[in-house]
């Protein structure tokens, strides 16, 4: 029996150089696996960096089990059942980067191999928990499964489609060279006398990382180039939305945009069509983002070709649609368009498929409903569209909007609703319309906001 005083300056020595590298190397992928972790779950959220960091932490406390540094360390013994549920462990999270870097793979080949190695470990490890992990088949088989499992990632990464970004060059060695280091190791060669399958997984460590890094990056370089191009859009939707009421003696006007995303679907603008005549047109195109923005920016220089007929609003919607069916690419577009007539002292009102306008009467104190509707724009090329003619007196007030406004939840959880747009504009028929304005966003805003909010208030005198 060696006791701790008949211990030889050689054997220590000797005990040196085969644990210390692998220690090394236990440390560096430990690291390595944290410093993933860390990036995936704090800057990119890639789960490519996820399953990378969980498999290199896994390996290398594996690793750590096995050095006779790290157990003389702990006072503690070969630690060899935990060993076991690690090494038939590790190769689930190598599958799952596998899968998210490569897809499911041909025939869903690589969630298959996933699966089949969840499953191996969930048999496998009570199996040797029962039988202290004395059986001679788990190792093998589960060498035969790993090793299968990197040929089958070799063969996907070869024969990737050359016009998408390429991997043979990062990846197509270190899985040649683990694959051999395993097999090598399962064989039962050694490298003076130590396993070398550590350092075939430390190569894979370096391709994988430099892998999951490069597509990490390109995936952030790709949403800041969107977010970019975003930015841009938001500028130009902006500048087609008007930015100051229109200068038209006799008129009072407020107006208020406030899309969901960094750009809407929301739009309206106006049309002089004399001294004393002017057009409102208030659209809703369907959908969100980008392409709703992109009809919205079409909508707006069609709006532009109808100022000769923009004194009668149905023919207004009636040319909007001629001018853009064919065009939305299966969106359609609902709008509100009111023509007032300062001198006549009336508003031609037409709809197509949108919210009733709402016009409160001074003199009476009540709220009206111009509920005359037709067809979408877009979708229906024979679509009609009929004028509601209504006075206009001192006083008075119209309000068009899009129908985020009637379906925003207020801070109760309830939608806004017809009813009390309707009743808050009669509650503040003293107000100006900016004050309006003001007050009704106020009550609909919210931080979750559910669609695009648009409103524009007219008043007389």
């Amino acid at each position: 029996m060696t006791t701790p005083d008949s211990i030889t300056l050689h054997d220590v020595q000797i005990g040196l150089r085969y644990n210390l590298p692998f220690f090394a190397i236990a440390t560096i992928v430990f690291v390595a696996g944290i410093s993933s972790l860390l990036l995936a779950l704090l800057r990119s959220r890639d789960r490519l960096l996820l399953w990378l960091g969980v498999l290199s932490i896994v390996y290398a406390s594996r690793l750590f089990l096995q050095n006779s540094l790290f157990q003389g360390a702990m006072g503690a013994g070969e630690f060899l059942f935990l060993r076991l549920c690690l090494t038939y462990v590790i190769a689930i999270p190598y599958a799952a980067f596998a899968r998210e870097l490569l897809g499911p793979g041909w025939k869903r080949s690589i969630t298959i191999w996933l699966s089949i190695q969840i499953a191996f470990a969930l048999v496998v490890i009570p199996i040797s928990a029962y039988n202290n992990g004395l059986w001679n088949w788990t190792d093998p088989a589960n060498s035969v499964l790993v090793i299968s499992g990197t040929l089958l990632i070799l063969l996907h990464v070869i024969l990737r489609p050359r016009n998408s970004e390429s991997f043979a060059g990062t990846l197509t060695w270190p899985l040649v060279i683990f694959s051999l280091m395993v097999l090598l190791n399962n064989r039962g060669y050694r490298l003076a006398g130590m396993d070398v399958e550590p350092v075939g997984f430390l190569i894979l460590l370096a391709g994988l990382g430099y892998t999951a890094a490069r597509t990490a990056f390109a995936r952030e370089r790709k949403l800041t180039e969107v977010e970019q191009e975003l930015t841009t859009a938001r500028r130009i939707q902006n500048s087609i939305i008007p930015n100051s009421s229109p200068d038209f003696p006799g008129l009072l006007f407020a107006s208020r945009y406030q899309p969901m995303t960094a750009v809407a679907g929301d739009f309206f603008d106006f049309l002089k069509t004399g001294e004393s005549a002017l057009t409102i047109l208030v659209a809703d195109v369907s959908g969100h983002g980008v392409p709703a923005a992109l009809v919205a920016s079409m909508l707006k220089v069609c709006f532009a070709a109808q100022l000769e007929r923009a004194h009668n609003p149905a023919e207004v919607l009636t040319g909007l649609n001629a001018m853009l069916r064919g065009s939305l690419g299966g969106q359609y577009i609902t709008a509100s368009c009111a023509a007032i007539d300062l001198a006549g002292r009336t508003i031609t009102y037409a709809g197509a498929g949108h919210p009733p306008g709402l016009l409160l009467r001074r003199s009476t104190g009540e709220v009206t409903q111009l509920a005359e509707n037709g067809l979408f724009i877009g979708p229906f090329p024979l679509a009609t569209y009929s004028n509601l003619s209504v006075p206009f007196g001192s006083g008075d007030k119209l309000l068009l909007y899009t129908d985020g406004i009637l379906e925003a939840t207020g801070p109760n959880g309830q939608e806004f609703g017809q009813k009390s747009l309707e009743q808050l504009f009669l509650k503040t028929h003293d107000l100006e319309p900016a004050a309006f304005i003001e007050q009704l966003f106020r009550m609909i805003s919210t931080p979750m906001q559910q669609d695009d909010l648009t409103a524009v208030v007219a008043q007389f005198g």
